[in-house]
């Protein structure tokens, strides 16, 4: 009877417990790719307000719902470095108790800070004194005394030391190394690198709901609130006021954020983020660690200044990418899980230094949010209304039975007693 008793009562327990949370809480398809290879799928701001702090909680799969391993990677500043052109090198003379004397010639004048030296590897330090001349005849200091310390190259036989000085444009540079009591550096060219560029990271920039200005009465603060629709994911802000020719003032961006207190009500306080200045002259630019944020709120301090106002505010998303080989005519979905899911483990990573650089981007489909409520669960027999009424009846049926056959012997045990 026991066992019976607790077989229905298990069989109830599992029948009113098959809701279950979804797995996932949006899905994006993805453009079909013409070839196999490795592609970039950018993660714009409508996705990124799913993603978790880690941005683990995003999966790519395919047709067959076999998941797709993936790189993040997010864009950062790149350095670009020119060509190299060489010194057409005059004089190089080792002068007897004095130095090793180097003339280099820049013909065009370009105007430059820095000379490149390619050194023969050498673990030494000497001091060294640059000058510059346009007839060869009067010398002038561009940087005296310094030392010049060319550390060994472990992957070649030679190794480049950048000589930086102020910007000058002078037709002759006169490198003198001070040696007399030591062996000198082999110096095997000299020369500079055109052309150097820095691409900044890319940003995009994320929907505002609402901008608005305020003051408080007997207060010098302006107050600045920037609303979005939902929790944005904020990498940078741009932030532009007008209301004067001239003005240069203190500002601070905060956070504001609910609390629930041991009683239950809840309160709103002000997370302190950033100090700032505001002025006439350019926008001002913050940047942030991947901030997850629904609201801003700026006080600017005007001291006994006119209050300023709003020209221009601006948030953006640090572009991010999914790095992932994809096959063509293959349908590919990308879906996002709660914050909860981890982030996954794949090989890719051990790899990506064989992942070609810059492969294409492609850009998810519209995006679909599963609602969140519990799912119906499948019908079976265990789960039927039908067999939950009779689990329920036999329970409370075994439970009367078990009752009564207690106190029948209850009475008949104070009997025999008697």
């Amino acid at each position: 009877m026991r066992r019976l008793l607790i077989v229905l009562t298990f069989c109830l327990i599992a029948a009113s417990g098959t809701a279950q949370t979804p797995a996932f809480v949006a899905e994006a398809s993805l453009p079909a790719v013409t070839k196999d290879g490795f592609y970039e799928v950018e993660i714009v701001p409508a996705l990124a307000v799913y993603l978790n702090g880690s941005f683990g909680n995003i999966r790519l799969y395919d047709a067959q719902h076999h998941e797709v391993p993936y790189l993040l990677r997010e864009e950062s500043a790149r350095y670009y470095a020119g060509k190299f052109t060489p010194y057409e090198i005059l004089e190089k003379k080792q002068e007897e108790g004095c130095c090793t004397s180097l003339i280099l010639h820049n013909p065009k004048q370009s105007e430059l800070n820095s000379i490149q030296l390619i050194i023969r590897n050498a673990e030494v330090t000497k001091e060294a004194t640059l000058l510059g001349s346009d007839d060869r005849k009067q010398w002038f200091a561009l940087k005296q005394h310094f030392s010049l310390s060319p550390a060994a190259n472990a992957n070649g036989t030679s190794e480049v030391k950048i000589v930086d000085f102020p910007l000058s444009n002078y037709r002759y540079y006169s490198l003198r190394i001070a040696d007399s009591t030591s062996a000198p550096l082999n110096i095997l060219n000299a020369g500079y690198t055109e052309d150097n560029r820095v691409e900044e990271a890319k940003f995009t920039e994320v929907p505002v709901r609402k901008v608005t200005t305020g003051q408080k009465p007997g207060e010098k603060n302006t107050y600045v609130t920037i609303r979005f629709d939902t929790a944005r994911l904020v990498d940078k802000l741009e932030l532009k006021m007008k209301g004067a020719p001239y003005f240069l003032r203190h500002a601070v961006l905060y956070e504001p954020q609910q609390r629930i207190s041991k009683k239950g009500e809840t309160s709103t306080y002000y997370n302190r983020l950033q100090e700032m200045e505001v002025n006439s002259h350019h926008p001002t630019t913050l940047e942030f660690p991947a901030l997850k944020v629904k609201e801003f709120l700026i006080v600017i301090d005007n001291q006994d200044n006119p209050p300023l106002e709003v020209a221009e505010a601006k948030p953006y998303q640090r572009r991010r990418y999914l790095t992932a080989y994809l096959k063509s005519g293959v349908t590919h979905t990308l879906d996002v899980g709660l914050e909860s899911l981890s982030t996954p483990a794949y090989d890719l990573a051990f790899f990506k230094d064989s992942i070609p650089d810059q492969p294409q981007v492609i850009h998810t489909g519209a995006i679909t949010v599963f609602e969140q409520k519990q799912p119906e669960a499948s019908p079976t027999f265990f789960t039927t209304k039908a067999f939950i009424w009779v689990a329920v009846i036999a329970v409370i049926a075994v439970l009367g039975f078990m009752s009564v056959k207690l106190l029948k012997e209850t009475s008949a045990a104070k009997k025999e007693g008697l």
